[in-house]
């Protein structure tokens, strides 16, 4: 019974720490694209600018020329519209999320290590816990790449969805289609570079997990051959 009771507890404590170790593992890479594309908010703004003047069938020089203008006679006709930074406040608002990002993954870093200790004591065995982590973070690692490189798809599948249409039919598809343009345009670098870093990451944690299971079957064929001895 005291056996029995002993594995149970093992396979709970293992269990416990996988999932804390893959649920902390996520989101240091969902934090880590999101501090990119917190970085990125300049090109997104840009982006933004550039359709309107564009819509407003005005040229970027002739943009400039007027707020030259606007600046000399406030007055003018035309400079409230330019003199308004509903823009550049709508982008300041997201700028006071950055300083929380390095306490999230300070947070989720503590969680990855508890889940480091759980799967140790779930194993008792320092070499099996850490092979067991390498080969579950190569999987969830190589499983994020294809989630990251295949993340503008899904924007697409969703923008083209149904439920989306439905809620967007009042609005023009260009205007949808360009909204969308300047989304991913946004995502762009950010997907790619985290893409980069996951698999890195991946290969680094592969090429441990081989040279753990080596190891592994070495000290047991030692094992094996004290046995016979």
């Amino acid at each position: 019974m005291k056996i029995k009771l002993n594995k149970v507890l093992k396979f709970i404590s293992r269990s416990f720490g996988f999932l804390l170790i893959n649920f902390a593992i996520s989101l240091i890479f969902l934090i880590f694209f999101a501090n990119l594309t917190l970085q990125q908010t300049d090109v997104l703004k840009n982006d933004v600018e550039n359709y309107a003047l564009t819509k407003a069938n005005v040229t970027q020089e002739q943009f400039n020329q007027f707020k030259v203008l606007c600046q000399q006679n406030l007055s003018q006709e035309g400079c409230d519209a330019i003199n308004d930074n509903s823009i550049d406040n709508a982008f300041s608002q997201i700028t006071p999320y950055k300083k929380y990002l390095p306490g999230a993954i300070f947070l989720f870093s503590a969680a990855l290590l508890l889940g480091f200790v759980f799967v140790f004591f779930g194993t008792n065995n320092l070499l099996e816990a850490f092979y067991k982590i390498s080969l579950n973070l190569t999987i969830q690692s190589f499983l994020a790449s294809f989630y990251y490189s295949f993340l503008p798809d899904i924007i697409k599948y969703l923008a083209n969805s149904g439920y989306l249409t439905n809620l967007s039919q009042n609005l023009p598809k260009e205007e949808l289609n360009s909204a969308l343009n300047i989304l991913l345009n946004w995502l762009n670098k950010p997907l790619a570079k985290t893409f980069n870093l996951v698999v890195t990451i991946g290969i680094i944690f592969l090429v441990i997990t081989v040279i753990l299971f080596f190891i592994k079957r070495k000290d047991l064929k030692v094992v094996d051959k004290g046995s016979i001895i």
